[in-house]
């Protein structure tokens, strides 16, 4: 599944059984910042996370759902 837009990543979750919300709940992260983070750096907005959190929830998020949200070429 190509993932592009936040959307397609929420949609990636529910097809393992989990909203955004109970993935961040389970993985001891605040319901918000991961909707923030999911929101600024989908892929299609070309933006990287440079802050120690977003990278780490990112990188967390990318092994749920089996796609790389960090390191994807644009363009």
């Amino acid at each position: 599944m190509q993932i592009e837009k936040a959307n397609h990543i929420h949609a990636a979750l529910l097809a393992q059984g989990m909203s955004c919300r109970s993935w961040a709940i389970s993985n001891g992260y605040k319901p918000r910042t991961v909707q923030k983070y999911v929101q600024w750096f989908a892929p299609e907005t070309g933006r990287k996370p440079k802050r120690k959190l977003a990278i780490e929830i990112l990188t967390k998020l990318s092994e749920t759902i089996g796609f790389d949200l960090i390191g994807v070429k644009h363009g």
